[in-house]
């Protein structure tokens, strides 16, 4: 335990200058594997003391991230860095705001996103899947990840406008979408960039970007007031969301900022967990056989209730979470066990070592979809399990995510085989935990 500013008892850890100099000597190495050999160093939280004096936590103590999300959740914010910056090019949706606003919007969404009402959207989902499937390409060596990625972003992009999008208009989104997110994860690996910007003016083009792409929703959604159909679409739910004390109808800016953030959170994660999901699989005859009975024996909507389908992507989240870490600010000072912290400390969570933490899991690093299920084959619920995060801010597209996940599985492994090429994915912790490439062997069923 260490003492700071002769008043606050914090993890051990780094200080300013031992932090500096790490950081100078392992500049490139994973930041994933950094923080577990760290965890290994120090125990299950320690401590980084930042230029300027800004104190953060990592932890991977199961009580201790309880306490930041749930327990005492009031007292936590997001990250500025999350609401301010990248905010900035994604809007003031769900993911990027705080306080008061961010409650109001959270009890205005929510009631979208619930189970009986997403079964309105299977047909947009398991339409999107089953057509790009259908010409996706077989052989012995095929990186599935920009396939599946891809897919993960027709999927959302119907289900959000169930309209007939032009080629050109997709592929203009898609592209926007794909550059403002590699500006975002450079700024976030490679911050010193931003000195640069007066010459390169990266930051304005993505910002006009930003604009680009609202411009085109702002488009679609005038479309939509006109339109006299009937929709059973996400952008259908925005339109029609009131708020219980005025009544009133977001307006036009907020409708896109809450459809970018879905954008954002509603491809990019699902893609990666199921990208390595089928790395995952590609070693594994006797559960992909499974999955190929289940498959043929049932109909599509019915895997999102299968149990085996849900412990084989669970146990996938568990091994490579998409979200494999995230941030909290303190509000006012706090405390957890021993430690004692003062307010504006930034805790990070760090699920990947939770998940992997044998304290917790048996075989913490083995492919085990089984110890999802009881003895009667039924699923069942782990604790130290945070795939969509946990508290209030629980990812509100959770069941939606499940649900694509579970249709894509079904759909995946009634087409095909797979079979292990001996390549092993680099992980590359960005905003999300993304794989470099998957290559495995395809081949029609």
């Amino acid at each position: 335990m260490t003492t700071y500013k002769n008043k606050y008892r914090i993890p051990d850890g780094y200080s300013t200058t031992r932090l500096i100099i790490r950081s100078l000597l392992f500049l490139r190495r994973n930041s994933v594997r950094a923080i577990s050999l760290n965890m290994d160093k120090f125990g299950d939280a320690y401590s980084a003391i930042f230029p300027g004096d800004k104190l953060i936590i990592v932890t991977q103590d199961l009580g201790f991230i309880q306490h930041v999300l749930r327990d005492n959740h009031t007292n936590y914010r997001k990250s500025e860095f999350t609401t301010a910056k990248v905010g900035r090019l994604f809007g003031k949706g769900l993911l990027f705001s705080n306080g008061d606003y961010w409650l109001r919007q959270r009890r205005l969404i929510q009631p979208g996103f619930h189970t009986r009402k997403l079964q309105e959207l299977y047909k947009l989902m398991t339409e999107t899947i089953e057509g790009a499937m259908a010409e996706w390409p077989t052989g012995n060596e095929i990186d599935v990840y920009p396939l599946i990625y891809q897919l993960a972003f027709d999927v959302i992009l119907r289900s959000l406008f169930d309209i007939d999008l032009k080629p050109a208009k997709k592929k203009e989104m898609s592209l926007l979408f794909n550059q403002m997110q590699d500006f975002v994860v450079k700024d976030v690996n490679r911050p010193l960039r931003q000195l640069f910007y007066r010459i390169t003016r990266q930051d304005k083009i993505n910002l006009k970007r930003s604009e680009r792409m609202r411009d085109i929703i702002r488009e679609i959604i005038r479309q939509r007031r006109q339109d006299k159909r009937e929709y059973a679409d996400l952008l259908d739910m925005l339109l029609s969301a009131r708020y219980e004390d005025t009544g009133e109808a977001m307006s036009e800016d907020q409708i896109i900022d809450e459809v970018l953030v879905l954008l954002l959170a509603g491809h990019e994660t699902t893609a990666n967990t199921l990208s390595w999901m089928l790395s995952l699989l590609a070693d594994q005859p006797a559960v992909t056989d499974r999955l190929k009975a289940i498959a043929e024996s049932t109909h599509i909507y019915d895997s999102v209730r299968n149990d085996y389908i849900n412990a084989v992507i669970n146990e996938a989240m568990r091994l490579r979470p998409a979200a494999f870490m995230t941030d909290r600010v303190a509000i006012t000072d706090d405390h957890y066990g021993p430690w004692t912290f003062p307010k504006g400390t930034v805790v990070l969570s760090f699920f990947y070592g939770l998940h992997r933490h044998e304290d917790h899991w048996q075989h913490a690093d083995i492919f085990l979809p089984e110890r999802w299920l009881d003895d009667a084959g039924k699923l069942r619920k782990m604790f130290a399990f945070f795939p969509f995060g946990a508290g209030p801010r629980l990812c509100i597209g959770n069941n939606f995510a499940m649900a694509e996940m579970c249709f894509f599985t079904h759909a995946f492994f009634r087409r095909y085989n797979i079979s292990s090429t001996g390549h092993v994915p680099n992980m590359l912790p960005l905003i999300t935990l993304r794989p470099d490439k998957i290559f495995i062997s395809m081949s029609p069923v």
